[in-house]
C-alpha cells in the first residue's frame, strides 16, 4: 500500500519523504523482511513522478 500511495501522491502533485527505519514488514515466503525493506528503500530512493519526487531518508533526519 505504501507503493501505491507513494505513487499516487507524486502524480497529486506532492513531494513524498519516507522512513528508510520505519518498516514494519515481516518475512514473505518469497523474500525475508530485511530485504523487502532492502529493496523499498532503494525504490523510492530518488523515485519521480513528472515534476514531484520521493526520497528515503532515516528518521533521525526528518523533522516535522
Amino acid at each position: 500500500c505504501i507503493d501505491s500511495a507513494c505513487r499516487r501522491a507524486t502524480t497529486l502533485g506532492y513531494n513524498v519523504v519516507l522512513v528508510s527505519d520505519g518498516h514494519t514488514t515481516g518475512d514473505t515466503k518469497v523474500l525475508p523482511a530485511a530485504q523487502v525493506i532492502a529493496h523499498a528503500n532503494r525504490l523510492f530512493n530518488g523515485f519521480d513522478n513528472l515534476e514531484n519526487w520521493a526520497e528515503v531518508h532515516p528518521s533521525q533526519e526528518i523533522t516535522f
